[in-house]
């Protein structure tokens, strides 16, 4: 059976991150998969904007068990110090190395997206939130791409634009978009003035000529 574990939640956050772990587990390591979840759960419970943790055990039988923990942050910011903390990790490469857990992780998408929206005042028009997906997701692609083709020789190509187009989404949504948007906030939120939109509007032209240029500069050889 499984073992949830939840800390009281912050009844004024609202809307939280929410980030889904699945565990693959051998029935006979079960004893030490509930020690190693109970210290991190512990070590979680200790961080800026933690809010709360379910586990559970998933429906099925047979010599591996199948959990799922659903750990909630009170942002995305919050979530990721926490996935990148280096005692984390060390445990984590510890209980993999010694009883061969698996981990698999993803973000809840539409929490991320509430999460955005209410640290915004004012409704935000859809063209600009694009325009700062796009500024962060093109470099990304194109420094990111070439690099797969070249560590990923010989896999197919959907597999490898499969990956490329994850780590992209997932670099944007969790880190980049959030960055940049704090720079833009009052672009974002509508609160300058006529020449100040101007500006802030030109700076994303700037960029976006800058990057096409800089990569332009680059050798052919680099795209294929």
């Amino acid at each position: 059976m499984s073992k949830p574990q939840q800390a009281p939640r912050n009844a004024d956050a609202a809307e939280p991150f929410e980030y889904i772990f699945e565990q693959q587990v051998r029935a006979a390591k079960l004893d030490s998969f509930y020690n190693f979840s109970e210290q991190l759960h512990q070590l979680a419970s200790q961080q800026p904007g933690y809010l709360y943790q379910e586990r559970r055990l998933l429906p099925g039988e047979g010599e591996i068990r199948h959990f799922q923990t659903v750990l909630r942050f009170e942002s995305p910011e919050a979530c990721i110090n926490w996935l990148d903390h280096p005692e984390r990790r060390r445990l984590l490469r510890q209980e993999e190395e010694q009883n061969y857990f698996q981990f698999r992780g993803h973000g809840n998408w539409e929490g991320y997206s509430r999460w955005l929206a209410r640290s915004i005042n004012q409704p935000t028009p859809k063209w600009k939130v694009n325009l700062l997906v796009l500024l962060t997701l093109y470099p990304t692609v194109m420094v990111l791409t070439p690099l797969l083709h070249l560590s990923l020789k010989g896999v197919g190509y959907p597999i490898v634009m499969l990956v490329s187009n994850s780590i992209c989404v997932a670099a944007t949504s969790w880190f980049l978009v959030p960055f940049v948007s704090r720079f833009y906030s009052n672009w974002l939120q509508g609160n300058l003035g006529r020449w100040q939109r101007c500006f802030a509007l030109a700076s994303l032209v700037l960029l976006f000529i800058l990057l096409l240029n800089g990569f332009l500069a680059l050798p052919k050889s680099l795209w294929g």
